[in-house]
């Protein structure tokens, strides 16, 4: 009875050992494909996650390119180990839709792939030129430029004139045409021309259907395009370019604003018979005679932040202190010019009128735009037909004229991108990037 038992409970004990070792066999076996699983999904997370990284790095890439308005596709690239590809679609009004997909470790080889789409807005900026001329321009003397000179006809520059960068660094002194008609030179530089600021360029498309000719100023300027060379004082500081073909020399589009709209979304349109109704304009008269709306001399004006879009041609005498910020649009008129300034105009804002100043149609006997002595304006500047700058003037913002101009000597013309008012320029780089939407979508 007692070995019975005891063989009973050695046949247990072996039982229950074998169950046991099962067990634990089973228990290793789960934990070794836990392990090998968890290992996989880390290596697949790790993996996704390097592909979507290349997606990011693929839209970032595509945004930086589309400032510089770069709007083509990017071809397969390597990142770290991934890579990326992306494609681009123009959505119309300044939106773009950016698809980049991110591959892990390759497209080739893929064991993860991720795709975002994204949809950005860019805001068009202050274009980056002080100077754009449409027609042949002369620059005289005793005239420094603060900011690129851009120009798709002939630019004649006079004694003592000198080009720099409008702030320290930025780098943007150099003068572009775009003229490839049959007078040379196409830029005529006068004596004692100050470039002074290295790096820079000075670029003519004359003639380039021809080999660009790249050199430094010469001593002895034996070509034609762009003379004389000699004429420049830092010849260590510029580039010349002629027979140049490069965006540089591409036609410079005058306006940069979209005047159409501007004066379509103005605050009033001036006519003569309703201007006593416009708080705004309570010191100003209208001369029959003349057809031209006047601010009389020795007067303070509060244009209050408001775009007037004038029907005929304004006049603003002498002594006039401006106190506010304004735009005033001249689309239509006849008389001797659309907007002629007299003297001794400035304003509370650093001495300067903050005014943006816009010819855009009109008949005019003489020229769109007459600024002549003692005048500082701060704001954009447009005449659409020929216009004069005379003497002793600083303007602080950007000039652009669409057919000839003149201006004539001890002029300071500056740019800076804080014009007044928000304008709704079409042309210059881009400025604010708005991300309109931001999403991962399904790999194709």
């Amino acid at each position: 009875m007692i070995k019975r038992n005891q063989k009973r409970k050695r046949g247990a004990s072996l039982v229950f050992s074998l169950f046991l070792m099962c067990f634990l066999t089973l228990i290793s076996f789960s934990l070794v494909k836990l392990v090998n699983y968890e290992s996989k999904n880390t290596l697949k997370q790790e993996l996704s996650q390097q592909a979507l990284y290349a997606a990011e790095a693929g839209v970032e890439r595509k945004i930086a390119e589309l400032k510089e308005e770069d709007t083509s596709d990017i071809a397969l690239t390597n990142f770290v180990g991934s890579q990326y590809e992306v494609d681009v679609v123009s959505l119309g009004n300044d939106r773009y839709k950016i698809e980049s997909t991110g591959y892990d470790p390759t497209k080739a080889d893929v064991k993860e792939k991720r795709k975002i789409s994204v949809v950005v807005y860019f805001s068009p900026a202050t274009p980056e030129h002080a100077l754009a001329l449409g027609g042949q321009s002369e620059i005289n003397s005793n005239i420094t430029i603060y900011g690129t000179i851009k120009s798709n006809d002939r630019i004649i520059i006079g004694s003592n004139v000198t080009i720099t960068e409008s702030e320290p660094g930025k780098g943007d002194a150099s003068i572009y045409t775009s003229y490839d008609g049959g007078v040379v030179p196409a830029i005529d530089i006068g004596g004692n021309f100050h470039v002074s600021v290295s790096g820079q360029y000075i670029k003519s498309r004359y003639n380039s259907g021809l080999a660009p000719d790249e050199h430094a100023p010469k001593s002895s300027d034996d070509t034609s395009q762009i003379y004389d060379e000699d004429n420049i004082w830092e010849k260590y500081n510029v580039t010349i370019v002629e027979n140049d073909n490069s965006s540089d020399t591409d036609p410079v589009t005058i306006p940069s604003v979209d005047i159409g709209q501007l004066a379509s979304n103005a605050d009033y349109t001036v006519t003569p018979s309703n201007y006593t109704t416009i708080p705004e304009l309570s010191d100003w008269t209208w001369d029959a005679s003349d057809n031209v709306f006047e601010l009389k001399s020795n007067e303070t004006w509060d244009p209050n932040g408001k775009t007037f879009n004038f029907t005929e041609g304004i006049v603003i005498e002498s002594n006039i202190t401006v106190t506010g910020e304004g735009t005033v649009i001249v689309s239509s008129g006849s008389a001797k010019y659309g907007i002629e300034l007299n003297s001794n105009i400035d304003g509370t804002y650093d001495g300067y009128a903050r005014l943006n100043l816009i010819v855009s149609g009109g008949d005019w006997e003489e020229e769109d735009i007459r600024i002549n002595s003692n005048i500082a304006i701060w704001g954009y500047i447009y005449g659409s037909s020929s216009s004069t700058i005379n003497s002793n003037v600083n303007i602080k913002g950007i000039l652009e004229v669409g057919d000839e101009s003149e201006i004539k000597s001890n002029i300071t013309i500056t740019h800076d991108d804080d014009i007044p008012l928000d304008l709704p320029w079409t042309e210059g780089s881009a400025g604010e990037v708005q991300v309109v939407s931001w999403q991962e979508i399904k790999p194709d």
